[in-house]
């Protein structure tokens, strides 16, 4: 069996195995640890306790408004305004670009 990482034939032979226990004590105590220890609960029940604070304060400004009067149809308030014939333009004394040479259909 070949191990990924490589020691020194000085190193005995219970050193990695060794260093693969500790290892794996560390990443299991990681797994087994609630997320408690971390501060993720207290930081979620903050937020949800500012959520409920902000759900609260859209409700009571949603309550202090005024009901509306009556639906207003659209055509009885716009009035359209006049529109101008549109002027020709005028042409201009420089003749138009020409298209550029890639830009020419190929014809053979």
């Amino acid at each position: 069996m070949t191990l990924p990482i490589t020691f020194p034939d000085w190193v005995p032979w219970w050193v990695p195995l060794l260093l693969l226990v500790v290892g794996a004590l560390y990443a299991l105590a990681f797994i087994l640890m609630p997320f408690s220890v971390f501060g993720v609960k207290s930081r979620l029940e903050v937020v949800e306790a500012r959520l409920d604070e902000i759900q609260n304060e859209i409700r009571h400004l949603s309550l202090r408004l005024p009901a509306p009067s009556r639906t207003a149809d659209f055509d009885e308030g716009y009035v359209a305004h006049p529109v101008a014939p549109r002027q020709p333009e005028q042409s201009s004394a420089r003749p138009p670009i020409p298209p550029a040479a890639h830009e020419l259909p190929f014809e053979e």
